[in-house]
């Protein structure tokens, strides 16, 4: 197949969307299929070739449409940004696709929903989240899509539910992983200037972004509270990932509870190369979460470090909200209660006292069945085209 994927927002970037969409795209390269991104004219702080920064396959293609970028304008309202630059990156596209033919069109973002559709093109649409309300002109787009994406069975329900979407075409498919590139992992070195880990104390790792949607935090706090119940354990933590500046304030929290060096190590952004070799560093790994009511918690997240994790062949503490359950149950994580410092550290008490063989080989098989080619030939299995 011939498959164009749209980009809504700034590429390559920081965040994990950025890194989502370059696995789907490698992936749908390594299957054989043609695939091209097109992203919008935005202003990037990243300079790096897009194909170097994510690992892409020389075989996708990478088009960058002459739109009208809003982003920092003076002159320009900055809650109007996105807003004037997607009008303008919507039209560059019903421009693009006059001449640019696929097989179908992937895209993650309602934003440039409505010029895919007018393509003519069957369009998959992969949902990350729901609009806050309900309307029927979304519903109206998806009913009008090839395949709907939903990355959890919460998403799903509620979508055809309160949403009115109709079911045929929807799916479940949660996020995947590069599961061979955690497999044979070289031995681990330290990092460029940093230090090497206390001798005779168990790694506890966390392995991923601080936050997301730029502020909701995603347990680290927690973390942090169960490393200060495990201060006589023998235990050390390492947390891997940024951004920077959430990165210092938790150092600072570290400190404020009595934690230090000897206890916690703060290792910053890796780049995505080097993600197998923290985790192979780990001897638990933690997904921790706050108690918290946000959708993200409660029906979005597909926890990409979770099946890293597991892929790793790695015993996981898994906090227990309702979006992981589609993915694993208690044969093959030990879960604690989400925004519960002591129940964190009690599950990793847990998992370091007991035998994980059977946990990891199960872990394993779940993650060789999302991986990323696996994930995606289900995905577009069934397009007409």
């Amino acid at each position: 197949m011939r498959i164009t994927y749209v980009v809504h927002a700034r590429f390559p970037a920081e965040k994990a969307y950025g890194l989502q969409i370059a696995s789907v795209c490698s992936a749908l390269a390594k299957n054989g299929h043609d695939v091209t991104i097109v992203a919008p004219f935005t202003k990037n702080y990243i300079h790096e070739n897009v194909h170097e920064y994510y690992g892409l396959p020389g075989s996708v293609g990478f088009i960058r449409l002459n739109n009208f970028d809003a982003l920092g304008k003076r002159w320009i309202p900055g809650a109007f940004w996105m807003v004037i630059t997607m009008y303008f990156y919507r039209r560059a596209l019903k421009e693009f696709f006059k001449k640019h033919k696929s097989s179908a069109v992937y895209a993650r973002s309602v934003h440039v929903l409505q010029s895919l559709l007018e393509s003519g093109t069957p369009v998959i649409l992969e949902l990350h989240t729901l609009p806050k309300k309900p309307s029927a002109r979304f519903r109206r787009m998806c009913d009008r899509c090839a395949r709907i994406v939903c990355l959890t069975r919460p998403m799903r329900n509620e979508l055809t539910g309160k949403f009115g979407v109709n079911p045929d075409s929807v799916i479940v498919e949660g996020d995947g992983v590069d599961f061979g590139a955690f497999q044979s992992v070289p031995p681990y070195k330290p990092f460029a200037g940093g230090h090497d880990f206390p001798k005779n104390k168990k790694i506890i790792g966390y392995i991923g972004s601080l936050v997301t949607r730029d502020d909701l935090e995603k347990g680290v706090i927690e973390f942090l509270g169960a490393l200060k119940e495990l201060k006589n354990d023998g235990v050390f933590g390492w947390i891997v990932g940024g951004p920077e500046s959430w990165k210092k304030k938790y150092e600072e929290l570290a400190e404020s509870i009595g934690l230090s060096r000897e206890n916690v190590r703060f290792e910053g952004r890796v780049k995505i190369a080097e993600v197998p070799l923290c985790v192979s560093k780990c001897d638990v790994c933690v997904y921790p979460a706050p108690k918290s009511s946000h959708p993200y918690f409660q029906r979005d997240t597909s926890p990409l470090k979770l099946l890293e994790y597991l892929a790793a062949g790695k015993p996981v503490v898994c906090a227990d909200i309702p979006p992981v359950r589609d993915i694993v149950d208690e044969s093959i994580v030990v879960f604690c209660e989400p925004g519960n410092s002591k129940s964190l550290a009690d599950a990793i008490r847990k998992v370091l006292s007991e035998d994980n063989s059977e946990r990891i080989r199960l872990g394993r098989e779940k993650a060789r069945w999302y991986d990323w080619g696996a994930r995606m030939e289900r995905v577009i299995s069934g397009i007409k085209h």
